[in-house]
């Protein structure tokens, strides 16, 4: 590993302490900045405590920030709302990329992304049929 590995995504891999998980292509999301502002992003992974979201070009946050994660499912005509705090801020390319961490706790089962979250807990080839 790289010694710029190390520093950035390292450390960010290190900070997890749930299993994190892609959403499918269909699924989209935006979050509401404290400021009011509503900027669309791209869900990089997601847990039951937290995700990851990228935005294209810059994004005005700041850690702790308090924002409100809005995830949508057209197909599935499902979203949820989630309170989220700013764990970190990290700029990459022309990518902004978010840490969030729930601040109403761990995701309870019951919410449109259990189908994503509990992936994991089915046996292999029974996901696809």
């Amino acid at each position: 590993m790289s010694p710029e590995q190390t520093e950035g995504e390292g450390q960010l891999e290190e900070l997890r302490t749930s299993l994190r998980h892609a959403l499918p292509p269909g699924v989209s999301a935006s979050i509401r900045l404290s400021s009011g502002r509503t900027v669309y992003v791209t869900v990089g992974d997601i847990s039951r405590t937290g995700a990851c979201v990228v935005r294209r070009g810059d994004l005005e946050v700041v850690e702790n920030e308090e924002v409100l994660l809005d995830v949508s499912d057209y197909e599935q005509h499902q979203n949820v709302s989630l309170s989220a705090r700013v764990q970190w801020v990290s700029t990459r390319s022309y990518n902004t990329l978010v840490g969030l961490v729930f601040t109403e706790g761990p995701l309870l089962p019951g919410t449109m992304l259990d189908q994503y979250l509990d992936r994991t807990l089915m046996p292999r080839g029974s996901g696809d049929s």
